[in-house]
C-alpha cells in the first residue's frame, strides 16, 4: 500500500493502542488506591467496594468504545483507493520505522499493525523477493560470493551508510568482488525469533541466487551479530544447506554477553515496581522483547523463557558456542584512549563493554575464544563508529582477504 496510507493506518492503530494502555494503567492505579487506601481516607468499606464496581464498569465502557472505534477507523482506511499499491519509503520514513520497531516491534507484530517490519533483503528502499526472478532483477551482476549485512537495534539497512561515505558492503564489493545483501528486520522481536527466520531466509537466498553460491559471509552490527549467531544455531539444528557455503562471520560491537544499559534499565524497572502507587504507570516495563534480550545476550527461545519465569536477575542462558568450520571476527569499540584506560573498561563504547563485544566471560563454557588476530578493539570510538569508521573498514577488508 502507499507509504502515507500505511503510516496513517499504523499510526491510528498505535494511537488507539496507546490510549487503551493508558486507560488500563489508570484503572490499575485506581484499583491500587482502592485496595490500599491512603492514611487520610475515611471512606467506609462498603462505599469503597461500591465505588470500585462502578469504576470497573466505566473503564470497561471506555475500553469497548476505544476498541470499536479503532476497528472502524482501520476498516475505513483499508477500503480507500490504492490501499494495495506499493511504493518505496523515504529514507526518513525508513529510519523512523526502524526506530519504532526497535522500541515496540513485538507489539506491532502481535497486533497486526502495518508498521511492523518484515524480515527481507532490500535494494533501493524496496523489498527483494528471495526467488530466482526477484534476486536476478535486484542483482543483475550477482557474484558467487555473498555478504549479508544485518543491522542492529532500532536501525535499518541505511545505518551502514553514514556521513555520505561508502559503506562496508560497497567497499567489500570493490575490493573483493562480493555482492552485498542488506537485510531489514523488526529488531523489537525476540532475537531467537529473528534468528530462526534468518536461518530460513538464508536457505531461500542461497538456493535462488542467480549464480551458484561459492561462499557466504555474514556481518552483524550490535544486535545483528546476536541474530547471526542465533541463525547459525537454528540452521545447524535444522541441517540447513547454506551452512556449507558459510565462510566467515564478522561481529561489530555485538553484546555477546549482554549490555549494561539494559541491565541497569531492568534494575530500575524492578525498583519502581516495588512502589505500589508507581508500578501501574511503569511504561518502561513495556520495552520490546528485543531490548530485553540484550540484558544478557539471549540467542534461544529457552533463554528468554527462563528469564521471564523469575526476576531476570540471573543469567540463565544456554551456552551457545561459535559455529565450527567458520572464521569468526570480533571488532569492539572503546571510548578509552588505550587498553588500560579505566574509562574504556567502565563505559565500553557507551552501550556495550569491550569484554562482552570480544566474547570474554568468567565462565569458560560461555567464553567465546578466537585467534588473537581475529579480534580487535578500536579505542576512542563509540558504538556507531563501527559502522562507518575508515579504520574499522580497513580491518574488515583485511580480514576478508585472509
Amino acid at each position: 500500500m502507499p507509504a502515507a496510507l500505511r503510516n496513517l493506518r499504523g499510526g491510528a492503530q498505535l494511537a488507539f493502542s496507546a490510549a487503551a494502555g493508558l486507560t488500563t494503567a489508570v484503572e490499575q492505579m485506581h484499583e491500587t488506591i482502592a485496595r490500599r487506601p491512603l492514611p487520610w481516607n475515611s471512606r467506609p468499606d462498603h462505599l469503597s467496594r461500591a465505588h470500585g464496581i462502578v469504576a470497573s464498569g466505566v473503564y470497561a465502557v471506555i475500553q469497548g468504545v476505544l476498541g470499536a472505534t479503532a476497528k472502524g477507523v482501520d476498516l475505513s482506511l483499508r477500503t480507500l483507493p490504492g490501499a494495495t499499491a506499493a511504493e518505496p519509503d523515504t529514507p526518513r520514513a525508513i529510519r523512523y520505522l526502524a526506530a519504532l520497531n526497535g522500541v515496540c516491534g513485538d507489539h506491532l507484530e502481535a497486533t497486526g499493525n502495518p508498521l511492523a517490519i518484515g524480515m527481507e533483503p532490500v535494494q533501493c528502499g524496496l523489498p527483494v523477493a528471495a526467488t530466482p526472478q526477484g534476486l536476478a532483477a535486484a542483482y543483475p551482476d550477482a557474484s558467487p560470493h555473498i555478504a549479508v549485512l544485518v543491522h542492529g537495534l532500532c536501525l535499518s539497512e541505511l545505518g551502514w551508510c553514514r556521513d555520505e561515505q561508502p559503506d562496508i558492503g560497497s567497499r567489500l564489493q570493490d575490493s573483493h568482488g562480493l555482492t552485498p545483501v542488506y537485510l531489514r528486520y523488526n529488531s523489537g522481536r525476540h532475537i531467537s525469533s529473528n534468528g530462526q527466520q534468518l536461518a530460513g531466509l538464508l536457505e531461500e537466498l542461497c538456493s535462488a541466487w542467480p549464480v551458484p553460491v561459492e561462499s557466504l559471509s555474514l556481518i552483524g552490527h550490535s544486535m545483528g551479530g546476536l541474530v547471526i549467531r542465533s541463525a547459525c544455531w537454528y540452521g545447524n539444528q535444522a541441517g540447513r544447506a547454506w551452512l556449507h557455503k558459510m565462510r566467515r562471520a564478522v561481529y561489530l560491537g555485538t553484546p555477546h554477553h549482554g549490555s549494561p544499559v539494559e541491565r541497569a534499565g531492568h534494575l530500575f524497572d524492578l525498583a519502581m515496581r516495588s512502589i505500589q502507587y508507581v508500578e501501574p504507570l511503569m511504561f518502561g516495563s513495556r520495552r520490546s522483547a528485543g531490548i530485553k534480550d540484550l540484558r544478557y545476550g539471549n540467542l534461544l527461545d529457552e533463554d528468554w523463557q527462563q528469564q521471564d519465569s523469575g526476576l531476570g536477575l540471573v543469567d540463565r542462558r544456554l551456552a551457545v558456542p561459535l559455529l565450527s568450520g567458520v572464521d569468526h571476527y570480533f571488532a569492539a569499540a572503546s571510548v578509552g584512549r588505550h587498553e588500560r584506560d579505566p574509562v574504556g573498561h567502565l563505559l565500553g563504547d557507551w552501550l556495550v563493554r569491550s569484554g562482552s563485544a570480544v566474547g570474554a566471560h568468567a565462565d569458560a563454557a560461555r567464553r567465546l575464544t578466537i585467534r588473537p588476530e581475529n579480534c580487535r578493539i578500536f579505542h576512542e570510538k563509540g558504538h556507531l563508529h563501527l559502522l562507518s569508521d575508515a579504520e574499522v573498514h580497513a580491518q574488515i577488508i583485511e580480514w576478508f582477504g585472509g
